[in-house]
């Protein structure tokens, strides 16, 4: 842990640390959880942030100054999980009491706004849950996540029904609350272990949905690319099987057919592909999906019990403010527009939603295009319990792993000679049939979040040994979002991985798990 003089922090103890407390001046005998001042003093990267403005003289720009406490509500929201009862084979009901508080010298409460639940750490359901609400202020924030009036004594009472895994396992089951000023309550946990008997549900069939977008041709034809689509099949091949895992495969991809048409992958049939994944009957989805060309009768609704990996290459875009989204085959992007119009693209809000909401074990989201860092790491991001919207916010409460190609303000780029992207050809070279140098440790196993940290570690030296040899560059369509050519040399490209998970993930792709 490091504190600088203004009270700003960085850790790796954890949002729930019990190893240091805070104390304030104006109340010097109450000690306050670390996350009370998270959101305006947790800085992360401090000391590397803190050593760079010093160099270049800007820390006043870089690092913005952070609010004095007093205002800060301080008063917390308890939280108590009171009870977990099997309701149906699968399925159990957790409730969930939230009670505001108040400070008897200032009167002022502590107001109860909205509770997240989490199964082992990783969010299973929250209230409000508007998927449509992107509050950007602090009473935006509060309208969206108001939560129902409590009794006489303030408090609030959720029964929130969760799908559960069928292994009978323990389970931890954890939630919180935020109060008036969006800090977050002391978080409540409570251990299960799910029941036998009539209420058991027999141990469901583990599958491994693999889901490959690859996008090369575009209604916008200066946009088209040549290897997206050879990306989402090697992809596709390097997740042929996992051992132990029920293999289902769907792939969007375009195509030249017969005749001179192209068959588009469309911001509707990548919807109806997450759609399927996150719980909507898949029987309309599928028909509709056929009849657009694609074969996804493998996808179904995921279960705790599942794994999901999706990837998709094709066009990223992320505009000045940092938004990010993926463009379609269908996008509409003017050539006097610095970008494509919002309403055809998908962007980070549409996916947080439907990643949101598939309920399965382990969630992989590859993204190989340009400015993907952005989906993630935005200019207020912070990896912490912040009851935030956004994809970032998600991969956190949701021990999501989201591999993108670049930084948010680069680009991502396919390459002639490997007929690939870029990170697209690190994926595969780490996996092979047989295990593969993404086994990091040596341990005769590639687990999942392995081979994703292989290619992080392996793109920039893949992206030199291709400059050296020669290798011709095929950034078509990359043009329009690269930066204005500079005197500097060549920047290598630099993907980034989002894994805010505690522990190695549990899904071996060779080996035995």
């Amino acid at each position: 842990m490091v504190v600088a003089g203004d009270g700003r922090y960085d850790t790796n103890l954890g949002p729930d640390s019990e190893s240091f407390r805070w104390f304030m001046p104006d109340q010097p005998f109450r000690s306050l959880a670390p996350q009370t001042l998270m959101r305006d003093y947790y800085e992360p990267r401090l000391i590397a942030k803190l050593m760079d403005c010093t160099q270049d003289g800007n820390c006043a720009r870089v690092l913005h100054p952070v609010p004095p406490v007093a205002g800060l509500n301080r008063q917390l929201p308890t939280v108590r999980i009171t009870e977990v009862k099997p309701i149906r084979p699968g399925w159990a009901q957790v409730n969930i009491e939230v009670n505001e508080t108040s400070d008897a010298g200032s009167g002022r409460k502590s107001g109860v706004y909205g509770v997240k639940l989490l199964m082992n750490n990783r969010e299973v359901s929250r209230d409000p849950d508007d998927s449509s609400a992107k509050p950007s202020t602090l009473n935006e924030w509060r309208q969206a996540n108001l939560s129902p009036p409590g009794d006489d004594q303030g408090n609030r009472y959720w029964g929130l029904e969760v799908q559960l895994p069928t292994d009978g396992k323990p389970l931890q089951f954890s939630a919180y609350s935020f109060n008036s000023d969006r800090v977050k309550s002391d978080t409540a946990r409570l251990a299960w272990t799910p029941p036998q008997g009539p209420l058991a549900m027999p141990p469901r069939v583990r599958r491994a949905f693999v889901l490959t977008i690859g996008v090369n041709d575009y209604s916008e034809s200066r946009l088209a690319l040549n290897f997206a689509v050879p990306d989402a099949q090697l992809i596709s091949q390097r997740l042929a099987s996992i051992p132990g895992y029920e293999m289902r495969h769907a792939s969007l991809t375009t195509a030249r057919l017969q005749g001179g048409s192209v068959r588009s992958v469309t911001r509707e049939d990548i919807d109806k592909a997450l759609g399927i994944l996150a719980g909507f009957p898949p029987g309309p989805y599928q028909t509709e999906l056929k009849a657009a060309g694609f074969d996804a009768s493998a996808l179904d609704n995921a279960t705790p019990d599942d794994i999901v990996i999706i990837s998709f290459s094709g066009h990223g875009f992320a505009d000045t403010s940092g938004n990010f989204a993926l463009v379609p085959s269908n996008a509409r992007w003017p050539v006097t527009d610095a970008g494509p119009q919002a309403d055809t693209v998908i962007d980070a809000a549409q996916l947080t939603m439907w990643l949101r909401a598939i309920k399965a074990q382990e969630i992989a989201f590859i993204i190989d295009a340009c400015h993907s860092g952005a989906a993630v790491n935005t200019p207020d991001f912070k990896p912490g319990p912040m009851g935030d919207p956004g994809l970032g916010q998600l991969a956190f409460d949701k021990g999501l792993r989201i591999l993108a190609a670049t930084q948010a303000d680069d680009v991502a780029l396919e390459n002639a000679s490997l007929a690939q992207g870029f990170l697209t050809a690190a994926l595969g070279e780490g996996l092979t049939p047989t295990g593969g140098p993404a086994d990091l440790n040596r341990d005769g196993k590639v687990l999942l979040d392995e081979w994703l940290r292989y290619a992080v570690a392996r793109l920039p030296s893949l992206n030199e040994e291709v400059r050296r040899g020669g290798g011709a560059m095929a950034a078509r369509g990359v043009r329009l979002v690269m930066r204005a050519p500079s005197a500097a040399p060549p920047k290598s490209q630099e993907p980034s991985l989002f894994d805010f998970n505690s522990a190695p993930s549990p899904v071996a792709l060779r080996g035995q798990p």
